[in-house]
């Protein structure tokens, strides 16, 4: 029995320093053989107790690890622009030393955000768009009312101006609408057969089918007078007979990447109100009726966010409601306008658009020659400081005459308008423009010149004080037809 204890003793101690290999500081002689032994699966070489397994249910899918140390902070490498940066020592002091008590600062107040606009209107909210409507009355002296030539000695008459509009715009997430519609009444007391009224409006709603894809459709008309002395009207005629244009236009937008392609379909009318002349009899204006189709295509990249070039043709075809007008010529036409320019923006100083083309409107009647040139346009925004804006406009139009063997004209209009704060509610402008219309077939040149001064003092974001001067001048090549007319309107705007 004695050679059997030793062997035990002895694998005993055998088990016992395998214990201790294993980070088992527990005394073998006060270990029993029973707790000794192992318990679970085990190997050859493995004579200890087994490692606990950890808790199944602390170990479940997504539970986040906590790190036995907290990271350390980040550090700019010693090249790198934020590291090249001054350090302010106020808005960042430097950690103060281990064994100093800092006293604790007093927390620097935010400046108060400044209203770029407080005395603009707000709107009315309905629904999910925001409406900003307005009326304004105003009162003052016009010198010559009709626009008569000088050598009729026009007789002058005070003026009463109303004017309404209405502005709205969606605040949808997607989609858009947009609109801007204003119109006026202009009275005057000693020459009744002057009141005429005009307006503007325009509607465009966008659709954004998809991401890249969007379809645009267009509302748009206008009202305005005839005068008397226009070209190829005669002069003894009555009144302002009326000319009212509207239309539509659908297209769609589509995004490839920087590159924008668009095609518009395009549907305008043109109609005129017939007139009277002193002695009764009617002239039949209206049989100058006529209807404008056409198709635009437009190409655009944009080179960065603030410079997109673009490219643009648009044809159209014109149809009168009476194809051979009443000195026996076909009127109807074709015509093209190719364009190429590009919007940009500098620095928000600079923002605008500039292009330039050409245009040409051939005539049925190969009597009337061509009407071609070329075309440039611009808006062009600079913003010289933040009290002062200069805005700079250049548009060319072609548009049609009832003059006999005229086919049409080509209308160039310059414009410049300066406006400066000089107080928060108070802003002061000036305007400068020039119209240079040069008539085809025909030997034909008008020269329109306007210069004005405008005043405006807010007194609340809904009450508006506003005061004008207005200088008109037309020089012609035709005899007798040049006018002069300086208009005074002082007025008060309410707006929302």
């Amino acid at each position: 029995m004695a050679p059997t204890d030793g062997s035990s003793g002895q694998s005993g101690g055998q088990s016992g320093a395998g214990n201790d290999a294993f980070g088992d500081d527990t005394d073998n002689n006060l270990v029993t053989p029973a707790a000794r032994r192992p318990v679970g699966p085990f190997t050859s070489t493995n004579y200890g107790r087994p490692r606990q397994q950890p808790d199944k249910r602390l170990n479940y899918k997504g539970r986040r690890k906590t790190p036995a140390r907290p990271l350390p902070a980040l550090v700019p490498y010693p090249g790198s622009p934020m590291a090249k940066r001054p350090v302010d020592p106020i808005a960042n002091p430097p950690p103060p030393p281990p064994n100093y008590a800092q006293v604790p600062t007093i927390a620097r107040k935010k400046p108060p955000i400044v209203d770029p606009a407080p005395y603009a209107p707000l709107g009315i909210d309905v629904g999910s768009l925001r409406l900003k409507p307005f009326v304004e009355t105003s009162a003052g002296y016009d010198t010559n009312p009709n626009r008569t030539a000088d050598v009729n000695s026009p007789k002058g008459s005070t003026l009463l101006r109303f004017d309404a509009g209405l502005q709205a715009q969606s605040n949808w997430s997607n989609h858009e609408l947009r609109a801007d519609i204003k119109g006026g009444y202009s009275r005057y007391s000693k020459v009744p057969e002057a009141d005429r009224p005009d307006g503007t409006g325009t509607v465009n709603l966008r659709v954004d089918a998809t991401r890249d894809t969007a379809l645009n459709f267009e509302l748009r008309g206008s009202l305005t007078t005839q005068r008397p002395g226009t070209p190829g009207l005669p002069t003894s005629l009555q009144g302002r007979p009326l000319v009212a244009s509207y239309g539509a236009s659908s297209g769609i937008t589509q995004k490839l990447g920087r590159l924008e392609a668009s095609v518009t379909a395009l549907a305008d009318r043109v109609q005129y109100e017939d007139g009277r002349l002193n002695n009764g009899t009617n002239v039949p204006l209206s049989d100058n009726n006529y209807n404008t189709y056409g198709l635009r295509g437009r190409l655009a990249y944009e080179i960065t966010p603030g410079i997109i070039p673009f490219a643009e043709v648009t044809v159209d075809t014109r149809k009168r409601d009476k194809p051979i007008d009443d000195s026996g010529y076909a009127r109807n036409s074709n015509g093209i306008l190719a364009r190429l320019g590009s919007s940009f923006e500098f620095s928000q100083m600079l923002t605008g658009q500039i292009s330039g083309g050409y245009g040409n409107r051939k005539y049925d009647d190969t009597r009337l020659p061509s009407l071609s040139g070329p075309a440039i346009d611009a808006s062009l925004i600079w913003t010289a400081t933040p009290l002062t804006t200069v805005t700079l406009r250049g548009t060319t139009n072609f548009f049609e005459t009832t003059l006999a063997g005229a086919s049409g004209a080509i209308s160039r209009t310059g414009s410049v308008e300066v406006s400066h704060a000089l107080l928060r509610n108070l802003t002061i402008g000036m305007t400068a423009s020039l119209t240079n219309n040069q008539y085809r077939g025909v030997s034909l040149t008008e020269n329109y010149y306007t210069a004005g001064l405008k005043a405006e003092y807010s007194l609340t974001r809904s009450i508006v004080i506003k005061g004008s001067y207005t200088y008109e001048r037309l020089k012609s090549s035709q005899l007798g037809a040049d006018y002069t007319a300086n208009v005074f309107l002082l007025g008060l705007r309410l707006q929302r």
